[in-house]
Order: C-alpha cells, then structure tokens, then sequence
C-alpha cells in the first residue's frame, strides 16, 4: 500500500483568492513548491483534493476548468513538481446551478475524494496525511481515516466551517512546515 499527502490547494499550495479558475491568479504561497518537491522525492503520493465550486456556481465551465487545472499542474511539473492526482468536487448545495446544486459526498467534509483516491491508488490512510487551512479539509481528513494538519495560511481554520466541531491531529504554519514534519516522523519509523 502507499502512503500519501493529500493537499487542499487554495490557501495551502498557493494563495486564497475568490474563485480562482484562471492562471493570472495562481501566487503561490512561500515555501510550497520547495514543499511540493520534498514530497515528491520521498515515498509519499502527491494528492491534490480541492472543492471547486466555480464550475457549480457558473463561473468557468468544466471544460474550461479542466484546461486550468492542466496548465496548473504543467507550472508545477516546470518547477520539479510531481503531482500524483488530483480531486476536484463541482458541486455546491445551496449556489450550484443545476446538476451542480447537490450534497454531493464529495465535497469537503466529507471525504469522498479521498476515498475515491484510496481506492484508485491504493492508499494506507492509517499512514497518510491530509493538510489543509479549513476545519472542513480537517474533517475530510478524519473520516477518511488520515492523520491532520491545519495550516496558518490561507483561511487558517476560519473561514465558513467554524461550526465543524474539529480538532487537527497538528497546526503548522504553512505547508513546509507541515511537510517537514511529516518527513522528520517518517525518518523516526
């Protein structure tokens, strides 16, 4: 079985700005991609699970979606990157616009990108981590089996699921932080 990083990519990777679905509003946030690159030179998978509700909401189509998220993941392969997968969920349940107007299992906090991801990788979720700035990301993680991280960027636990009465297993700072960490755990195993 593989072990693996799930990563949240709006406040964690790079910045967080309102419905991002064009490359003119990719920052990414200082440290990432160094982070990026030391999961890819372990044995850890690289696993981007990210709810994006810009297709839901009518904002870009999902055909114009999936062009960014092409020429996101080309910029990080540019900069020694490997990104394993991506999840994107499309769905919203009160603003999605026809079939996106749904409560899908899906969309974070539920887990089922994750376990979508499990199932198709082949992923130990005892041994895995999922690392993101919303309580939301922190209650995917846990029912999904994974240990957590919240980190301080982006949303840094706030943001709309203040109500989620969850606790990460770590805070770190930001996504190198957090990566480091995980990396030091593993070397002590």
């Amino acid at each position: 079985m593989n072990k693996a990083i799930f990563l949240d990519r709006d406040g964690v990777i790079n910045e967080n700005r309102p419905f991002i679905h064009n490359m003119e509003n990719v920052i990414f946030i200082k440290g990432a991609l160094k982070a990026l690159k030391l999961i890819s030179d372990f044995e850890y998978k690289s696993i981007i699970i990210t709810n994006q509700p810009v297709v839901g909401r009518g904002i870009c189509t999902e055909k114009e979606y999936s062009k960014f998220s092409e020429d996101y993941i080309n910029l990080l392969k540019e900069n020694g990157v490997t990104i394993d997968a991506v999840y994107s969920c499309y769905h919203h349940p009160t603003h999605g616009k026809g079939k996106y107007l749904k409560d899908c299992i899906c969309r974070k906090p539920k887990p089922g990108m994750l376990l979508k991801a499990k199932k198709k990788l082949d992923i130990n979720m005892k041994e895995s981590f999922m690392i993101g700035d919303k309580r939301s990301d922190i209650l995917a993680g846990k029912r999904a089996g994974c240990k957590t991280i919240l980190v301080k960027t982006g949303c840094g636990g706030k943001g709309g699921t203040e109500d989620l009465d969850v606790q990460s297993d770590y805070i770190s700072d930001d996504l190198l932080s957090a990566v480091n960490m995980i990396l030091k755990k593993s070397s002590k195993t």
